[in-house]
């Protein structure tokens, strides 16, 4: 009968380390990717939160710096889970350019698309 050697307990702990460094490094770049696109969606939320609340609230070139910011946003988009943020902020920039539209219906549809992306804006009081 063969009798298997064990070995050092050294040699052991050397094998173990060696292989949790290697876990860590082919683990170690999604997580870094995760964080840096979750963090890319939560800047982008952010700035689409403030950009919608001045254009709501009328400052001046609000509504053309919240179009800017979007074009330029679909540009450097690489994650398909900003596509919905980016389309909703396209389609309230159509509102607020839309002159058919008055100026509460408008507000209203900004919004409840601002409610539906889980962001929250102040609907400013329509002084007309």
């Amino acid at each position: 009968m063969a009798i298997l050697e064990m070995g050092p307990l050294a040699d052991w702990a050397e094998a173990t380390a060696e292989l949790l460094a290697v876990c860590v490094a082919l683990f170690l770049p999604y997580y870094t990717d995760y964080q840096k696109k979750k963090h890319q969606r939560r800047n982008l939320k952010i700035v689409l939160q403030e950009l919608v609340q001045a254009a709501l609230e009328q400052r001046p070139d609000s509504v053309k710096t919240l179009d800017i910011f979007i074009k330029v946003s679909f540009l450097g988009n690489r994650d398909s889970a900003n596509d919905e943020l980016l389309m909703v902020g396209s389609h309230m920039v159509s509102l607020f350019e839309d002159t058919a539209l008055d100026r509460q219906a408008t507000q209203q549809e900004v919004v409840r698309l601002m409610t539906q992306l889980g962001l929250s804006v102040t609907e400013p009081v329509v002084a007309d």
